[in-house]
C-alpha cells in the first residue's frame, strides 16, 4: 500500500509538468507561427492533464473493493476529489472534483466529474482488464495564468501486465497500459474547441539500483498512411492534425519523467510537418549528458527551406 502510493504520488507530481510549459526560447533560431506554437501547447496541456487523471485513477482504484485486491476502502490520493461508490456492486464509481483545492506541480483545480467504470475483468489489477472513463465537464484551470481546459467524452485503459506492485518495485515487471479515446470534445479557456482522439501504449520500469522510474510512450495506431499513430483530430484553429512518433518519447524518474532524454514524434498539421526531436543539447544535437537540456523543432517553410528553434524544458 504505502509503496504504490510512493510510485503514484511521484508519477503525478511530474507528469502535470509538459515539454512545452515555461519553455524557453533559443533566440538565434527560428520562430515557429503562433498558431502551430499554440497547438503545441495545446497538444501537451491536453496529453499532460489526460495522462494525470489516469495515473489518479490508477492510484485510488487498487485501494478500493471491487476493483483492486485490497480488503478495505482508504481515502482517496487524489486532490480535491470525493468518491462516490453508490454503484460498485454494478463495478461503477463517481470521481467528483471539488473546483477548489489547489493541487500541485503545476498549481491549478480541477472541477467536475469523471465516471469510471471496470467493464472487462474482475479486477482493474488483472491483466488484460479494461476500464472506462467517462468525463463530464471536467475542467482544468492552471492557477498562474487562469489558463483552462475543459474535457467531455469517453476513452479507455487496459491493462496490459496487470498490476503487481511487489515485482513492479523489485523490476521483475513493467506497468504497461494501453489508451483509446475517440471523440473528445475540449473547450479551452477563450471559448475556441477541439476535437481529441488518441492511441497509445505507456509503459513504466522500476529499477532499484538506482531507484529510478523510466517511462516510454508510443503512439499505438496506423491512420491516413502514418504508423505509430498517438494523437488526431481537429484543433483550435480547425486545422486537421496527426501526431506520431518515429521513435519512443523516453524519461526517467532522475531528470524528470516530464524531461525526455530521447525520442521523436511529428506534428502533422493542416499539410504540414512538424518534427520534435527530444533529448538534445543547446546545439540542437542528442545530448550526452545525463538529463537533456530540451527539445528541437524542425519544419519546412513556405520558402521550402528548413526551419528549426531549439527550447528548454
Amino acid at each position: 500500500m504505502k509503496a504504490k502510493i510512493f510510485v503514484f504520488a511521484l508519477l503525478i507530481s511530474v507528469l502535470a509538468v509538459g515539454i512545452f510549459s515555461g519553455c524557453k526560447r533559443d533566440k538565434k533560431n527560428e520562430s515557429l507561427d503562433p498558431q502551430i506554437e499554440q497547438f503545441n501547447n495545446d497538444a501537451n496541456y491536453y496529453k499532460a492533464e489526460s495522462d494525470q487523471v489516469d495515473s489518479d485513477v490508477n492510484g485510488a482504484l487498487g485501494d478500493i473493493p471491487s476493483f483492486g485486491k485490497a480488503e478495505e476502502t482508504y481515502s482517496s490520493p487524489m486532490c480535491g476529489v470525493t468518491i462516490d461508490s453508490t454503484q460498485i456492486a454494478q463495478h461503477i464509481l463517481y470521481f467528483n472534483f471539488d473546483g477548489i483545492t489547489p493541487c500541485f506541480s503545476p498549481s491549478r483545480t480541477r472541477s467536475g466529474q469523471i465516471k469510471v467504470e471496470l467493464t472487462t475483468g474482475n479486477l482493474w489489477s488483472d491483466v488484460g482488464a479494461v476500464l472506462t472513463l467517462t468525463y463530464i465537464d471536467f475542467k482544468v484551470t492552471r492557477m498562474s495564468d487562469n489558463k483552462s481546459i475543459k474535457f467531455n467524452g469517453v476513452k479507455t485503459l487496459k491493462n496490459i501486465n496487470g498490476n503487481n506492485w511487489l515485482t513492479f518495485l523489485l523490476g521483475s515487471i513493467t506497468l504497461k497500459y494501453q489508451e483509446r479515446a475517440f471523440n473528445i470534445a475540449v473547450v479551452f479557456d477563450d471559448g475556441s474547441t477541439s476535437v481529441w482522439n488518441s492511441a497509445r501504449i505507456t509503459e513504466w520500469s522500476y529499477s532499484m539500483a538506482d531507484s529510478k522510474i523510466t517511462f516510454s510512450a508510443l503512439g499505438d495506431t496506423t491512420l491516413s498512411g502514418f504508423s505509430t499513430v498517438d494523437s488526431w483530430g481537429v484543433n483550435r484553429y480547425a486545422m486537421d492534425f496527426t501526431t506520431y512518433y518515429n521513435t519512443a518519447i523516453v524519461s526517467n524518474s532522475y531528470c524528470g519523467l516530464w524531461r525526455p532524454n530521447s525520442g521523436e514524434l511529428v506534428h502533422h498539421v493542416d499539410g504540414g510537418d512538424f518534427t520534435l526531436t527530444l533529448g538534445v543539447d543547446q546545439q540542437g544535437n542528442a545530448s550526452t549528458l545525463a538529463c537533456a537540456y530540451g527539445y528541437k523543432v524542425s519544419w519546412t517553410g513556405n520558402n521550402s527551406n528548413t526551419s528549426s528553434v531549439i527550447l528548454s524544458y
